[in-house]
């Protein structure tokens, strides 16, 4: 039987011959940790990074915590985190999650493990990309016992890196980073977008803009009403567990909705383990409000292109047919309606905010023929930005497929 060769499927013409695998402990210079103690952040002083600093490749140095030069430098003496050392998360839902240090200041660890290659072996960038690359089926391997997701320094030293020539390490480092500059550039146009969008609604709302008819002349002044005024067939969803999607009926929850987009999620679809009744399924105009737990206020608006979608009992739906759905669905996205859902739901225990509640929320509408022209612009920005979020989805499917390719 023939040897199978130890070399990546997709490779750079100029290189040949095949890879070594080696331990990450034997490319190292050194292999620590931070602490595992919960130092007492400070409002100003040293930058403290823990587990949930550390995304896919990118930490997030803005929303650090601070901590007092005592308590850092007893941290910093163990792990003093450098120029392009690799942090690894290694205990908690992150566990595995990993990126490269790209500053040169002092910062402490707490749950993050610190490797710092041997430069002279191992290309920085090059052991970035392949831990990213390994990052899911190792969280997956540490999730399976059930047990909080634990990485050793000791597992870590011994894991296996696939290792060509440094010249071929810096080839496919250099590559992979060009793309994960597109992928940047991509989310900070979509960024840009939403925060205008953002600015645009709050003037918008708070009238500082208006439209005119075709005329040139003002709209009518704005009315206020209540959500219930407006609104009809108001009930709660299905009281059932979910199940695997059966390719026709989708079920929509509270985690179904997307936090920060409010769409439907259609990742992981499932569908209701019961029987069917058409009373609960969403048509177009139907508007979710989620009524109890930390998502309590959250706000989901049919969209037709998410197919045939049933609604749990922990949402309530109001059927919005002789004002504009979207231009009421757009007023649940401000501050304002986040400064109500939290008085509304001060109670007792666990938040909530039930029907007759939500059919007090204040609303403001302008005629048909202004809500028309509000809706239609902002849709539009929406579509840009799914047209971003599109091209950002393919960016990274794209880049999945080469990693696939490109390491052994």
């Amino acid at each position: 039987m023939e040897k199978e060769l130890n070399v990546p499927t997709l490779r750079f013409p100029e290189f040949s011959g095949e890879w070594e695998i080696r331990i990450l402990s034997d490319i190292s210079n050194k292999i620590t940790d931070g602490t595992h103690d919960t130092p007492m952040p400070i409002e100003f002083g040293i930058p403290y990074l823990t587990a949930i600093h550390i995304k896919d490749g990118n930490i997030d140095y803005e929303n650090c915590y601070y901590l007092s030069r005592e308590d850092h430098e007893k941290i910093y003496r163990r792990c003093n985190p450098e120029y392009e050392d690799l942090l690894i998360v290694n205990i908690g839902a992150g566990a595995a999650t990993c990126a490269l240090n790209t500053i040169d200041y002092e910062f402490s660890l707490k749950n993050v493990a610190l490797i710092k290659p041997n430069k002279k072996l191992i290309n920085p960038y090059y052991l970035e990309q392949y831990q990213r690359k390994s990052s899911i089926q190792l969280f997956t391997r540490l999730s399976s016992g059930g047990a909080q997701p634990f990485l050793s320094l000791k597992e870590i030293g011994k894991f296996k890196i696939p290792y060509p020539p440094l010249p071929e390490q810096q080839k496919i480092a250099s590559f992979l980073s060009a793309i994960d500059e597109k992928i940047r550039g991509l989310k900070r146009k979509k960024s840009l977008l939403e925060q205008y969008k953002k600015g645009v609604m709050q003037q918008l709302f708070s009238q500082e803009i208006r439209f005119k008819d075709e005329k040139g002349n003002d709209y009518p002044d704005w009315e206020e009403k209540k959500l219930g005024e407006v609104a009809s067939n108001v009930m709660y969803g299905l009281n059932a567990a979910s199940k695997e999607f059966d390719g026709e009926n989708k079920y929509i929850r509270i985690t179904d909705i997307d936090d920060n987009s409010r769409t439907f999620i259609n990742d992981g679809v499932t569908s209701p383990d019961c029987e069917l009744d058409d009373k609960y399924l969403l048509k177009e105009g139907d508007l979710l409000f989620a009524r109890t737990g930390a998502s309590v206020g959250k706000t989901y608006l049919y969209n037709y292109k998410d197919g045939k979608v049933y609604f749990a009992g922990f949402l309530i739906r109001f059927s919005l047919k002789d004002n504009i759905p979207y231009f009421i669905f757009q007023q649940t996205l401000q501050p304002s309606y986040n400064n109500w859902v939290t008085k509304m739901s001060m109670r007792s225990g666990q938040p909530g905010i039930n029907a007759e509640e939500y059919k007090s929320f204040p609303i403001i509408l302008p005629c048909i023929e202004e809500q028309t022209k509000i809706a239609n612009f902002l849709s539009a920005i929406d579509e840009k930005i799914e047209i971003e979020d599109a091209r950002i989805k393919q960016a990274e499917v794209w880049k999945k497929g080469l990693l696939q390719q490109l390491f052994v």
